[in-house]
């Protein structure tokens, strides 16, 4: 399955993990025959519980099989015609990238109560939209199948008023865990379910100002020196080979287990990665063991670009959501992309990613240019130290300049700047002052 989830909406969450490999006769098959088989199957399709989202998912052929899928923010009820057209294009679109057109669509309506309030006051209130979303599919010619609204662990249906059936207060939700066949073929199939929508988006929330005042004086600080840094000669590229030492030396200080960086350090690298080669260079930080230190790292500073320098978060929210792609996590991928995206809403490094996944595209050749790019500037940082030794270009010697020699999955950290080559590569760009940010993506 596809799921396309829209930056607007807050990203999505957890992956499936890793699923084995099946012939055609052996992949399982998640039969949802009633209602209640298609609430809980919902969170085993994305992985993750998506709190206040609107929900499509395509059915193909005449046994109902799964197709893509689409999530969106709930919005607030003036915007519910909107919304609903705007699914139907998203889900249109996303089988239209898989040349398999949906013969009929399961919505989701997913709200839990206000204090004090109740799941079926919950569902009643958002009957409206989704009668407004059966409306929108049949204009398509796209029939709904089944329609839910699932709030507080009970499901209710507004596709069938048989009591017996579907109770008017709703009928408990198997969570995950339980022996239901639904649960059985999920596990069977590998796929996990890390949790709900909120808590993955808690995350990687911006620590409150308060807590990281020192940081922003360093800000401060350190600003104007990069600035003046840039405007002499060659300063781009000083600043890039000193960004990516900086990187390295945090991933090393994360690999031996610590988990803060000194505030002027944790400043220079996010400043260091506004410039789009530096941030490139970065990216090579991208086979294990260290992904997940420099995915650590990448969170760590996303979460203090905060107040005037909230923007700047877009830069390291992208390292995670890529980080997150290449190990096989595209969940939280798209959570991180997203608020790339919400944090700078024109971050276009962040916005082909994000559209990559959501295309159901690997990132393997990205990979393999990546690790091209690493490898021939490590050659190329060689010869020049072996001239420098006077070698010859034909000498022995030479050996990994650089970097942390510690990390072998990572880049080597001195030397040139590099080049182009890597996702999102361009020409360099100078630390952004601040731009107010669009409240949405």
């Amino acid at each position: 399955m596809n799921e396309h989830d829209m930056p607007s909406a807050s990203a999505p969450v957890p992956p499936p993990a890793p699923q084995p490999s099946f012939s055609p006769f052996e992949r399982p098959v998640v039969r949802m025959k009633t209602p209640a088989d298609i609430a809980e199957a919902l969170p085993f399709l994305l992985g993750f519980f998506p709190n206040d989202s609107i929900v499509a998912l395509g059915l193909q052929g005449p046994r109902r099989r799964q197709g893509g899928s689409v999530r969106v923010d709930l919005p607030a009820r003036a915007a519910w015609p909107e919304a609903a057209e705007e699914v139907v294009r998203y889900l249109l679109a996303l089988s239209e990238q898989r040349d398999t057109m949906p013969d009929a669509v399961i919505l989701y309506l997913c709200q839990d109560p206000v204090v004090g309030g109740s799941p079926r006051a919950v569902a009643e209130h958002l009957r409206p939209l989704a009668l407004l979303l059966g409306e929108a599919f049949g204009a398509v010619g796209i029939p709904v199948h089944e329609s839910l609204c699932l709030s507080e662990g009970r499901w209710f249906s507004y596709c069938c008023d048989d009591p017996g059936c579907c109770p008017v207060d709703g009928a408990p939700i198997r969570p995950p865990g339980s022996t239901s066949a639904v649960a059985a073929a999920a596990a069977f199939a590998g796929i996990q379910v890390r949790g709900n929508l909120r808590d993955l988006h808690r995350e990687l929330a911006p620590m409150p100002v308060a807590t990281v005042e020192p940081l922003m004086r360093a800000f401060e600080r350190v600003m104007p020196a990069v600035a003046a840094e840039i405007g002499r000669e060659r300063g781009c590229e000083r600043l890039r080979s000193a960004t990516a030492d900086l990187v390295a030396a945090a991933v090393a200080r994360f690999r031996s287990g610590e988990r803060t960086l000194d505030d002027e350090h944790a400043v220079r690298i996010v400043l260091g990665l506004q410039d789009r080669l530096a941030r490139d260079r970065a990216a090579e930080w991208l086979d294990p063991p260290d992904v997940h230190h420099a995915a650590d790292v990448w969170r760590y500073l996303a979460r203090r670009c905060v107040g005037p320098f909230a923007d700047h978060a877009a830069a390291p929210l992208s390292l995670l959501g890529w980080t997150a792609w290449v190990t096989g996590d595209t969940v939280k991928a798209r959570v991180a992309l997203g608020r790339a995206l919400t944090a700078d809403p024109d971050y276009t490094f962040a916005a082909l990613l994000y559209e990559a996944i959501n295309c159901g595209a690997v990132p393997d050749s990205l990979c393999a240019t990546l690790r091209a790019e690493r490898a021939a500037r490590q050659r190329g940082s060689r010869r020049r130290r072996r001239c420098r030794l006077g070698r010859g270009p034909g000498g022995a010697g030479g050996g990994r300049t650089g970097g942390d020699p510690g990390a072998p999955g990572g880049p080597d950290s001195a030397g040139s700047a590099g080049g182009p080559g890597g996702p999102g590569s361009a020409s360099g760009s100078v630390p952004r002052q601040r731009r107010d940010p669009d409240s949405d993506a």
